[in-house]
């Protein structure tokens, strides 16, 4: 379950889009609820760019027809549906539900005998209703088949052949068979509309296989295929290149000797070559032991991971925001809250941290943003379902029943349809989701390009957003775009600098624009012409009077300004340190580095000076510039640190922090002399490298704590000042990419943020344990996550995907 793109629909008819599902070839599944009082459903809508498709528009009628024809308990019915809108959908009442294949998967051995009778005799009773309207479903496969807490659900209708006008049920309304054995009307098991088999071929019976009509008799045949392949874990006629398959299936037995005597026999004859020798639906039905259609089914039981996956899917889906409650109000400053930018020990919340890059890597400074603290919207009874979910949720685990049971006594799985029907007293607490689910994002939004670096978050209420392509301004209440510009393009944050300026680096220029609007106030184009070459801006101080940047020279030489020299110059352009005066718009002064730094340096602020920190040769040096007039004051290398380590710098204690390998160090800035050294991980099995050191306040104001990661995925948390390691704590990891996670604290120092691959990890900062973790899977399976912390929230930014999501 996803937040919804921008090109989402709001609103389908009488239902309001809350989530994204899924996505198919032909369309969106998104999750809607009935504005005011209804159901929550599930919304198949048509892609935009296949609406003029018709053979698909007749697909999508076939599959509303024969579902509302065979609508039971066992059958989805259709809620509403609008087919002939510009985009045709279709609504289903939502049951959190996975492919039957994926709930094999979870259980590769197979499902154990009596699961399989009922799933059997739940699907018999669904062939019942499909072949007493006349009709046959053709394409029954494991993905037709949906696993919900209550029992199977069989979808999959848009291959139905539905029944001809006046024709009545049974074997000769669903397609009677002519003399060469093929259906009548001359039909075959191809989808005429995409010229492909009418479902996978491990399921297709014989008379389909060999390219022939279905008959409700290939109905049985499929179910048998796909009851065999849930009992075992594997495709009776195996599930290797179709023409083999096929061949099988048409002239071969099937494999079932690991199946018991009794489950053999039934399966064997709905395996039968013959569609004659198959049992009809009901005495399947009876085979499998299924009460009377009328009597209550009994409950299934499920691998724990997928009665796991369904319980947070069911928590995911009650947690959204009310149906037709107002929007949060935009939020406001705190009382005392100054527009002009922060002083320096509000936009550098350490007073002194800096996480420096290695070569190569690129800046990776510590930004600032201020949290918009919007309201919560309140929990109304629509989410009375989840008022005891976090105690339950441990139970859902015990298998079997677990889902259906953990809503029994709330409205049992109705009340996940309709979340009104679950009923909770007027003064009980807002309820939460179950212990481990991450809370929804409040929205997300699409750039036309990945980005890479903070965004700026302005006065609490935007959020400027940059990539190469373009800058956006997105309302933090709503994610809406407020402006888009794609004359503002950078890889790089802009910085405040007035009550309403920003100042951004884009194409060798600096550009000062509105942030409420966009619009450019001043451009400064010198430092792209002759002489100096713009590189990057390092940071503006406090007040955004100055901003502090990287320019290189011509080769041949250029003035120093009035700033000294600090190197030799050579062959190598010289690269020079610039303060500029944002309100004269004129160079201050110019500081020209070591010829051996390059254009290769990060800078953080002190009170008083700029201290640098660059890359001569495999070595680590700091230099220090004077902020009034950019002297050098002096220039320190570190023994043992090299340009390979992982740096950081805590300016109020005078420590260097690196990291090399498992090895984490803190070297006195002043002294050159070693204060500890920790061998994190010297007794782990495997060895990984350690990541950037990330110092914050800890929990409680108690306090600063150095968190570092590895490639492991474990995350550590030391005391800066001892070397003593605090917690360690291992995050879940399902990709097979193994970069460090980037760390990131709250404003609070309550919750570690670790962004990787696999999703954002929140951290109890106190004892390591992970809270939940976000993960948007429509990415690309190696982009990393990027998280920024705004106080209780986080700006999230997945490829070209932004989220704001609520943390705290």
């Amino acid at each position: 379950m996803h937040t919804l793109h921008n090109a989402d629909p709001r609103h389908l008819g009488p239902y309001r889009m809350l989530a994204r599902l899924g996505e198919t070839e032909s369309g969106v599944r998104l999750l809607g609820r009935r504005v005011g009082a209804g159901p929550t459903v599930e919304v198949t809508l048509v892609r935009a760019a296949l609406a003029d498709d018709q053979r698909l528009r007749a697909r999508l009628r076939r599959d509303v027809a024969a579902s509302r024809a065979a609508a039971g308990r066992w059958v989805r019915p259709v809620e509403e549906a609008e087919l002939d809108a510009s985009a045709p959908w279709v609504a289903y009442p939502y049951v959190p539900a996975v492919p039957l294949a994926e709930a094999v998967r979870a259980a590769p051995r197979g499902f154990a005998e009596d699961d399989v009778r009922v799933l059997g005799a739940a699907l018999a009773e669904a062939l019942e209703r499909v072949h007493a309207a006349g009709m046959v479903h053709g394409g029954i496969s494991a993905d037709a088949v949906l696993v919900a807490g209550d029992g199977p659900r069989l979808t999959g209708f848009h291959h139905a052949r539905l029944p001809r006008q006046g024709a009545r049920g049974g074997r000769e309304a669903g397609g009677r068979e002519n003399g060469r054995g093929e259906a009548a009307g001359g039909a075959d098991a191809y989808d005429s509309d995409t010229g492909r088999f009418a479902g996978p071929a491990p399921f297709l019976s014989p008379e389909q296989a060999r390219g022939r009509a279905p008959v409700p008799a290939s109905d049985v045949f499929s179910l048998g295929a796909v009851l065999a392949y849930a009992a075992s874990g594997r495709p009776p006629f195996g599930d290797d290149a179709p023409p083999q398959v096929l061949y099988r299936i048409a002239a071969e037995p099937p494999a079932l000797g690991h199946l018991s005597d009794s489950l053999a026999r039934i399966l064997t004859g709905c395996l039968e070559k013959d569609p004659a020798g198959r049992p009809e639906a009901a005495a399947l039905r009876a085979a499998f032991g299924g009460p009377d259609p009328a009597a209550p089914p009994p409950p299934p039981r499920l691998p724990s991971a997928v009665v796991a996956r369904l319980a947070r899917e069911a928590a995911r889906a009650l947690v959204l925001e009310e149906p037709g409650a107002a929007p949060a109000p935009a939020a406001e400053a705190p009382p005392g809250a100054r527009d002009e930018p922060a002083a320096e020990d509000e936009a550098f919340p350490d007073g002194d941290v800096f996480t420096a890059p290695t070569r190569g890597e690129g800046r990776n400074r510590a930004y600032p943003v201020a949290d918009p603290s919007p309201s919560r919207t309140t929990a109304t009874s629509r989410r009375a379902v989840l008022t005891t979910a976090a105690a339950g949720a441990a139970g859902l685990l015990a298998g079997g029943a677990a889902v259906a049971g953990w809503v029994a006594g709330r409205g049992g799985l109705s009340a996940l349809t309709d979340p009104g029907s679950a009923r909770r007293p007027a003064t009980s607490p807002a309820p939460r989701p179950p212990s481990g689910t991450a809370p929804p994002a409040r929205w997300r939004f699409d750039l036309t390009d990945a980005t890479s670096v903070p965004p700026l978050v302005w006065r609490g209420k935007l959020a400027i957003i940059t990539n190469t392509q373009e800058a956006v301004a997105l309302d933090l209440r709503t994610g809406r775009p407020s402006w888009r510009r794609d004359d503002l393009g950078t890889d790089a944050t802009p910085e405040p600098i007035s009550r309403e300026l920003a100042l951004v680096t884009t194409n060798g220029r600096l550009v000062a624009f509105n942030a409420r609007d966009g619009h450019q106030r001043w451009v400064e184009s010198k430092y792209s012409g002759t002489g100096l070459t713009f590189d990057k801006m390092l940071f503006v101080d406090a007040d955004g009077r100055h901003a502090y940047f990287t320019a290189t020279g011509t080769a041949t030489g250029t003035a120093t300004g009035s700033g000294s020299s600090n190197g030799s110059g050579g062959s190598k352009p010289p690269t020079y340190v610039v303060a500029y005066d944002t309100r004269t718009r004129r160079e201050r002064w110019r500081s020209r580095l070591p010829a051996a730094y390059g254009d290769d340096i990060g800078a953080f602020p002190t009170r008083r000076s700029l201290v640098g920190l660059g890359y001569p040769g495999d070595e680590v040096e700091l230099i220090s510039l004077r902020l009034s007039d950019g002297r050098q004051e002096w220039r320190r290398r570190f023994d043992g640190v090299s340009a390979g380590d992982k740096v950081g710098i805590s300016a109020s204690r005078g420590l260097l922090y690196a990291a090399r390998g498992a090895t984490l160090r803190a070297v006195d800035i002043d002294s050159g002399s070693q204060r500890w050294s920790l061998d994190i991980n010297s007794y782990a099995t495997t060895k990984s490298p350690l990541g950037h050191p990330v110092i914050r306040q800890g929990p409680g104001g108690k306090g600063d704590v150095l968190y570092v990661s590895d490639g492991t995925k474990l995350v550590y948390a030391v005391d800066p000042d001892r070397g003593t390691e605090l917690w360690r704590s291992a995050l879940p990891d399902d990709t097979v990419w193994k970069a460090t996670p980037a760390l990131s604290v709250t404003d609070s120092g309550r919750t570690v943020l670790a962004a990787a691959a696999a999703g954002v990890f929140a951290l109890d900062a106190r004892t390591g344990g992970v809270r939940w973790r976000f993960q948007e899977s429509s990415g690309e399976l190696l982009d990393e996550y990027q998280v920024y912390p705004a106080r209780s929230s986080a700006v999230v930014a997945h490829g070209a995907a932004v989220f704001m999501l609520p943390v705290e």
